[in-house]
């Protein structure tokens, strides 16, 4: 049986425009297309719906300076629009996150994309593509909001576990006084009593540094910042029987927003002594390192553990969000927040992992430039 084919001619024109803009208007995404002079040539429904225009009203019109200019009063910058980008170089642009304007003036954040049309060998225009991304940044927003007091609620439990010791010591030394039969007994229960109370309030202290939470950027010394985190653990690390090395090297301080980066480091430690819940080595390193792609002076932080190491299906979605390797106790958000935290400061983090007999256990990485805040200012 031989092959069929519908010769375009057999269709009437307006029948043919009209199979075209119902295949428009099916897609999920706002869809407009531009000539060489930017100017709109088709557009589907969803799209003239999020502008707020009739689509009629947008043929013949200039895209960029309708709804693509980047500030309100901003036009005629066509230049340093990525979209048209296109006519120059013929390659597509993906995902670009961009503000657009409503007719009524209003913006909104969307996921724009750029393809170049072609015809004959030859580009003659650009069908642009948006999506709007302002309930999925909503939606983000509040995952993060979920993962912080998750985190909280976790480290108040190890908190109270750390109070709880050294009370309960304070107690049984103000037994040992009441019915102590010498005064050198006395003294010596007292001291013991006196330094189980110091503990209290450092642990206080750290508690509440730990929650200290600054609006602006501040010059952070990264050791100090890992010897506050790691002083609410130790009685964890005794219970499970867990070995520290902690070695921290000179390095220069970060600017940073402090309460996220104690934030990232208490998900990297809290996660290494869940995966030792038979004991065994935990391993914190810092020290100062260049950025290998940029040059950028920063510092490297490694959390390592001698646990049973993160399963192959996970790896590839450790850091999408609800990824767990706690079915029970986790949120799967803590990764995907830290990273998240870890890129706006313009840093990046990275994981290495192995569950062979004899050799298992998971490394966390952590790089931050020095000034990595200041170039993500606008976040």
């Amino acid at each position: 049986m031989g092959q069929i084919r519908m010769m375009p001619q057999a269709f009437p024109a307006w029948e043919r425009s009209e199979h075209w803009q119902a295949l428009l208007d099916s897609a999920d995404e706002g869809i407009w297309g531009l000539d060489l002079d930017g100017r709109c040539t088709f557009v589907n429904r969803m799209a003239a719906d999020a502008l707020g225009f009739n689509a009629r009203d947008l043929l013949g019109v200039d895209m960029h300076d309708l709804v693509h200019r980047h500030s309100p009063r901003e036009r005629h910058r066509r230049a340093k629009c990525q979209v048209y980008e296109i006519f120059h170089g013929g390659k597509a642009a993906h995902h670009l996150t961009d503000m657009i304007f409503r007719k009524d003036g209003t913006s909104f954040l969307v996921a724009m994309s750029s393809h170049p049309i072609t015809v004959g060998g030859r580009i003659r225009g650009t069908a642009v593509t948006f999506r709007d991304m302002t309930q999925s940044r909503l939606q983000d927003d509040v995952l993060r909001k979920l993962e912080k007091h998750a985190a909280i609620g976790q480290l108040a439990s190890s908190i109270a576990h750390e109070i709880n010791n050294p009370l309960e010591s304070i107690t049984n030394l103000l037994y040992l006084i009441r019915h102590a039969d010498s005064m050198p007994d006395v003294q010596e229960y007292a001291r013991l009593a006196q330094d189980e109370m110091a503990r209290v309030t450092e642990i206080t202290l750290q508690t509440l540094r730990f929650h200290r939470q600054h609006s602006k950027p501040v010059v952070m010394d990264m050791a100090e910042l890992l010897s506050t985190v790691m002083a609410l653990y130790t009685g964890r690390l005794l219970v499970r029987n867990i070995v520290i090395e902690l070695k921290l090297e000179d390095a220069p301080k970060v600017l940073c927003l402090e309460g996220e980066i104690r934030q990232v480091v208490n998900n990297l430690v809290r996660n290494a002594l869940d995966a030792m819940s038979a004991g065994g080595r935990l391993f914190v390193r810092l020290h100062a390192q260049h950025d290998w792609r940029t040059g950028s002076r920063g510092v490297r932080l490694t959390v390592a553990d001698t646990g049973e190491g993160i399963s192959a299906d996970i790896q590839p979605h450790l850091f999408e969000s609800f990824q767990t390797t706690k079915e029970l106790t986790g949120t799967g958000l803590g990764l995907w927040v830290s990273k998240g935290i870890v890129e706006k400061h313009g840093g990046h983090i990275s994981v290495k992992t192995r569950r062979d007999p004899g050799l298992h256990g998971t490394v966390f990485t952590v790089w931050l430039p020095v000034e990595g805040i200041i170039k993500n200012s606008s976040i």
